[in-house]
């Protein structure tokens, strides 16, 4: 599941795979994923995006919700690893 909160952070649930693979139903680029934070997630900078992303099946939910559902943090710090 594609989760987005109210300023446009966009994880997905279940892997990275999943969310490249909505981002690209979106029209996002690669190179636009997040993955220098400690959080790996898309940036949808437009409310159109965000509508879009919706439209498209992706749940808007609390900011909570997206540091507790997101993959990575259900893997925990495994993540992290991978990307240093």
């Amino acid at each position: 599941m594609i989760l987005i909160d109210w300023i446009g952070h966009m994880v997905a649930t279940e892997s990275e795979t999943e969310l490249h693979s909505f981002a690209k139903k979106l029209g996002l680029k690669r190179k636009w994923f997040q993955n220098k934070t400690r959080h790996l997630h898309y940036d949808l900078t437009t409310k159109r995006k965000r509508n879009q992303a919706i439209k498209l099946g992706a749940k808007q939910v609390p900011m909570e919700d997206i540091l507790t559902k997101a993959w990575w943090a259900k893997e925990g710090k495994e993540w992290r690893k991978r990307c240093s």
